[in-house]
């Protein structure tokens, strides 16, 4: 195999794995985060300003999606970093849908 070839064949199982690419897409998931936890934060007030309560949907959607990036995570790279946010996400997650079920029906 000549040094073309190499180079050809080094670049075909890289396609896709642009490392800036890969950064920039890190960054927008961690600032949609920031942002969600942000618009979850301001509509958690204004529920507890007009109603004295909090509505918890809002707090579960955006648990759902932090522990679905952490579900990915895991199951992905089997570090313990992510196993161990993906359980205390998960708890977060059941708990919030536990209370956001209680406020649907009235319980």
């Amino acid at each position: 195999m000549d040094k073309d070839e190499i180079l050809m064949k080094s670049r075909m199982e890289n396609k896709g794995r642009d490392m800036p690419k890969i950064e920039e897409n890190k960054n927008s998931a961690r600032f949609a985060v920031i942002c969600g936890f942000f618009f979850m934060l301001v509509i958690g007030i204004l529920s507890l300003i007009a109603h004295s309560n909090m509505i918890y949907g809002v707090v579960t959607t955006e648990f759902c999606i932090v522990f679905a990036m952490n579900l990915y995570n895991a199951v992905k790279k089997k570090e313990r970093k992510y196993i161990i946010m993906t359980v205390t996400t998960f708890i977060a997650f059941v708990a919030l849908s536990y209370f956001t079920v209680c406020e649907i029906f009235e319980i």
